[in-house]
C-alpha cells in the first residue's frame, strides 16, 4: 500500500559549528492508527518524528521517538514550522499546532531565525540524591515541571567529560535529565540531555530544555534572555526569551532531503 504522505528530513538548531538536531516531519493526508505512527518512527530511525495534519484553520502535531509518544518536543516543532514555512510556502505570520502539551505557536523571525512559544517550567530545589551519583558532583538540582531535573555542574569541562551510564540514569524519576553550567564556546549557558527513558541515550539538541534553562538562567543571572549551545556531537545553537506563561524558543533549520512516505 502507498500511504502517499510526504516527508521532510530537518536538522534543527543549526548555527557555526552545530549540525543541529534532525527530525523528520511527516504530512498526513488522512489519519493513521498510533501502532502505524510509531512503526513509522521507528523505521525513520531520528530521535523524533514530527506527524502534522491539516485541522480546521490549524495543524494537529504528534511526535513519536522510536520507541514512545512524546508529550513535548522543542526540534522537532521548529522543523515543522521550518517545513511549513520554506517547503510547503504556506501563508501566514503565525502558526497555531494543537498538541499534547496543549496549543503551541510558532513564527518567522528576523535574520533567518525562527520562533516556537512552549511552557515555561517552573523549577524548584531538589536533594542531589535524586540522581544517585550519575553525573557526578553537581552544584545544585532542581525539578523542573512533572518530567524534567536540571542539574548543575561546575564548569564546560565538566560538562563535556561527563561519562554517562544510561542504564543508571533510568533510574533516576525523570524523563529528561539536563545538565548545565555557565558560560561555554558563544554561550551563556551549554548543556547536554539526557533521556533513556523515551529511549535515547542523549539528545542532540534540545528545544524543550529550554522550558527549564530560560528560568534557570533568570534566577541565576537577572536575564529573560539566554544564548545556550548544546555540547553533544553535533552541537546545537538555541536562544530563548522567558514570559510569564511561556518560553519563546528560536533558532535556525535547513532541509537536509524531502520525499514519499511508501509501504
Amino acid at each position: 500500500m502507498t500511504f502517499g504522505h510526504r516527508l521532510w528530513w530537518v536538522d534543527a538548531f543549526i548555527g557555526e559549528g552545530a549540525r543541529g538536531n534532525p527530525a523528520v516531519v511527516v504530512l498526513l493526508e488522512r489519519p493513521m492508527s498510533d501502532e502505524d505512527l510509531q512503526q513509522i518512527a521507528y523505521e525513520l530511525g531520528v530521535s523524533e518524528t514530527a506527524f502534522l495534519r491539516r485541522v480546521g484553520d490549524g495543524w494537529s502535531l504528534r511526535w513519536f521517538t522510536p520507541t514512545v509518544e512524546v508529550d513535548l518536543c522543542g526540534h522537532a516543532t521548529l522543523a515543522t514550522l521550518h517545513v511549513l514555512l520554506s517547503e510547503l510556502g504556506v501563508p501566514g505570520g503565525e502558526f497555531f499546532f494543537q498538541t499534547r502539551a496543549g496549543v503551541l505557536s510558532g513564527r518567522r523571525l528576523r535574520d533567518g531565525m525562527l520562533g516556537i512559544d512552549l511552557p515555561r517550567a517552573y523549577i524548584e530545589p531538589l536533594d542531589p540524591g535524586v540522581l544517585n551519583g550519575t553525573l557526578g558532583p553537581v552544584r545544585e538540582v532542581f525539578q523542573a515541571g512533572p518530567s524534567s531535573v536540571l542539574a548543575v555542574v561546575e564548569d564546560y569541562d565538566a560538562l563535556c567529560s561527563l561519562a554517562i551510564d544510561p542504564v543508571s540514569l533510568f533510574l533516576v524519576p525523570s524523563a529528561l535529565v539536563i545538565a548545565a553550567c555557565v558560560d561555554g564556546p558563544d554561550a551563556d549557558v551549554s548543556i547536554r540531555v539526557f533521556a533513556p527513558r523515551l529511549g535515547l541515550a542523549e539528545d542532540h539538541v534540545t528545544g524543550s530544555a529550554m522550558c527549564a534553562v530560560a528560568p534557570w538562567w533568570m534566577e541565576t543571572a537577572g536575564s529573560p534572555t539566554v544564548q545556550v549551545r548544546q555540547a553533544s556531537a553535533r552541537g546545537g545553537v538555541m536562544f530563548a526569551r522567558l514570559f510569564e506563561r511561556n518560553v519563546e524558543v528560536a533558532g535556525v533549520a535547513r532541509t537536509f532531503f524531502g520525499g514519499d512516505l511508501r509501504a
